[in-house]
């Protein structure tokens, strides 16, 4: 049966490193009277089959061909990285690996090693592998790897590091086997030239130079002489120059080298695989060439975008406003639970084109550059960011530009960046105190200028209508208040220098922290305005709107303050006729809030035998908490005072205005000045509040009568 292939990128920290086990002996010390050579040891430790591993849930084979070594390997004690015994190297004929190796470390783990073996303990080699492509056969089917044939279901490593190797006291694999040499190797001092022993010091600080054998000592001063072309000497020059021209060369390559793996690491952790390959070959590209360090960064920078699908002049057809935006909502890791009742969401086949395109980690020049391409943005091949680029991107013409059929653009970035960055901007807005917009009720304005309200508490009370047909006046007096709206805003920008560092956060984080501005901002406003309502004059005697007797969080506290509420006439002295459903309390009061209303509070302790001690609160409140009613930096906080409220949507106490009903924020984007690369943005919000209607809810003063 045909292999049936998933394939699955992995980074180390996807999947466990995979450990397997051979039989280790370490040979004992060299005689007197010679220089001892440090103990060496050799291993078959992986013979090519299927392996059940610690952390994984089916038979793992490790395909060989895929196998590349680490640029140091390290023998360890129980895969302890700060217990090293020594180093070894690899052979890999395809269909098993055996390790040759010295114990060259002057540590501790190193004497328990070689001292354990020289007493007789037979050690065991764990070797350690970081998968990096994975495929899973899947049951019924079969693969193929060193040379032979496996039946799924099973993990194959097709791509792998391998890291190192520990001494353990038992293995995984009880498939290998060991071979050790019976007796150590005693080798005299190979007389290294001085120069090329400080060559090789500067390249492998680490390494026992003393111990080499004549042949490692042959190699090394043969790299030395410049096997390749690039060492050797120079005429007319003096031994120190050189030497010294050597050293630069070696330092040459040990940065470029340096460089590589680091981008290589890089890589790997953003599980980048197809740059892999890229960075080796510009590496030895640049080694050859005789590049320096600082032109090889950039050659990388190059090497580690050729595979990037939106550096292209061809645009890809499945590539549109949506599809970016799910890109960088899919990198910005937002939260759609927060905001899937505001905006409308990505559909399924946009976010999987999203993730088939840029696989979650899509970057600030491929979003701009997936744009001006779009839009029929061509050029020679290039990462950068030009103002053209820019320019494209926005749907404006361009040097190098063509139009698209139509003369319209298919893309524009603008609003890419507006949509996606108001989404983050919203989440950093719900991710604050939310309390204000859960007591009041919401007022739209077209302007900014002031906009009076009749209160809905008047003389309106229905009155029969004569036999002229004529319906009669209700009469409101002076019972209004006002509105209006004010603008409260930031300005932002992605700058030149974001676009050079990739910064995705000045589209995904930036925003976010706007959003939450917005929102203290808000409450900053309305807190101010509520907590100053007593001193104003909204919750007063003459007002029947306070209770100053029996005012504690208690069941007879809740008791006084329903009966005031409950009392409340209309300006025609009639009943009101409105329950309150809300207690607004401060967070020192919220657990007695909650325990007498929770709906399974169903009694109440007590010795007054001529009442029930059944719980007449029970479920008939929703418990409001905000830290804002007792903090000191407010006029009017208390730590002690309470609301009773009437449902905002029957009869607010308070209003927030806002222009056309948006009270949240907004972000609008725009191209940058004249010659400036960059995105200019602004937050605002239209917001006003006020206090409305007396009548709707009673303060508590907090204190006993």
């Amino acid at each position: 049966m045909p292999t049936k292939k998933k394939t699955i990128h992995a980074s180390a920290k996807d999947r466990p490193l995979i450990a397997m086990g051979a039989a280790v002996e370490i040979t004992a010390a060299a005689g007197e009277g010679e220089k001892k050579s440090p103990p060496k040891f050799s291993a078959e430790f992986y013979t090519g089959g299927a392996m059940d591993i610690n952390g994984w849930d089916l038979p793992v084979v490790i395909d060989l061909a895929g196998l590349e070594p680490s640029k140091v390997l390290v023998a360890n004690l129980d895969h302890d990285s700060t217990k090293r015994v020594g180093n070894f190297a690899v052979a890999n004929d395809g269909k098993s690996l055996v390790a040759n190796g010295t114990a060259t470390a002057r540590t501790a783990a190193r004497e328990e090693v070689v001292g354990s073996a020289e007493e007789g303990y037979q050690w065991q080699a764990s070797l350690e592998v970081s998968p990096r492509e994975i495929e899973e056969v899947k049951k019924g089917h079969t693969a193929e790897a060193n040379g032979r044939k496996f039946d799924g279901p099973l993990y194959v490593t097709r791509k792998g590091t391998l890291k190192g190797f520990a001494f353990v006291s038992h293995g995984a694999d009880d498939n290998t086997s060991a071979k050790i040499a019976a007796k150590a190797v005693s080798t005299k001092e190979h007389k290294m030239k001085t120069e090329v022993k400080a060559w090789v010091a500067e390249m492998l600080p680490s390494l026992d130079i003393d111990s080499l054998t004549d042949e490692q000592v042959a190699n090394f001063e043969a790299d030395y002489a410049g096997s390749e072309g690039s060492r050797k000497a120079i005429k007319g020059a003096t031994p120190k120059d050189g030497f010294e021209k050597k050293q630069a060369e070696s330092n040459r390559r040990k940065q470029i080298k340096a460089l590589a793996e680091a981008a290589f690491e890089n890589s790997m952790d953003l599980e980048r695989y197809d740059d892999v390959d890229n960075i080796r070959e510009a590496r030895d590209a640049a080694i050859k060439s005789g590049i320096s360090a600082s032109d090889f960064r950039y050659e990388l920078k190059i090497a580690t975008l050729m595979e990037t699908p939106v550096i292209s002049t061809n645009h890809n057809p499945g590539i549109t406003e949506r599809v970016l935006e799910a890109a960088v909502c899919q990198a910005g890791r937002l939260n759609d639970k927060a905001i899937e009742d505001k905006f409308s969401k990505y559909t399924d086949q946009e976010q999987q084109v999203a993730h088939d395109i840029y696989k979650g980690r899509i970057e600030l020049r491929q979003l701009l550059i997936a744009a001006a391409t779009a839009n029929g943005y061509h050029s020679n091949y290039s990462s950068e960011v030009t103002l053209e680029v820019q320019a494209a991107a926005f749907g404006m013409s361009g040097p190098r530009r063509m139009q698209k059929a139509g003369g319209f653009s298919t893309i524009d970035i603008a609003n890419v960046v507006s949509n996606v960055a108001n989404k983050f901007l919203y989440e950093g807005w719900m991710a604050v105190d939310q309390t204000c917009l859960q007591i009041s009720a919401r007022r739209s304005l077209k302007d900014f200028k002031a906009a009076t309200t009749v209160s809905l508490t008047g003389d309106l009370q229905y009155l029969e209508v004569g036999a002229s047909g004529e319906i009669p006046h209700g009469t409101i007096a002076d019972l209004t208040y006002t509105d209006q709206v004010k603008t409260y805003g930031r300005m932002l920008a992605i700058t030149r220098q974001d676009i050079i560092n990739d910064d995705l956060g000045a589209l995904t984080a930036v925003p976010k922290r706007l959003g939450r501005g917005a929102m203290l901002k808000l409450n900053d406003i309305f807190w101010t305005v509520w907590l100053g309502g007593e001193t104003a004059g909204f919750w007063a005697a003459g007002n029947n709107n306070i209770n100053t007797g029996v005012a504690q969080m208690t069941i007879g506290g809740l008791t006084a303050t329903e009966i005031i509420f409950m009392n409340q006439t209309d300006y025609d002295g009639k009943p009101l006729g409105i329950q309150p459903s809300i207690l607004l309390v401060p967070t020192n009061l919220k657990s007695d809030a909650i325990s007498l209303t929770d709906p399974q509070s169903r009694y109440i302790t007590g010795t007054d035998i001529t009442k029930s001690d059944s719980n007449p609160f029970r479920g008939r409140f929703t418990v409001l908490s905000t830290p804002y009613m007792s903090n000191s930096t407010y006029t009017g906080y208390s730590t002690i005072e309470w609301y009773m409220m009437a449902d905002p949507s029957v009869l607010p106490s308070v209003t927030i205005a806002a222009l056309n009903g948006k009270v949240e924020p907004t972000v609008d984007t725009a191209d940058a000045d004249f010659n400036v690369l960059g995105i200019q943005m602004r937050g605002y919000s239209d917001v006003g509040v006020a206090l409305t209607e007396k009548k709707a809810s009673v303060l508590a003063d907090g204190n006993a009568s």
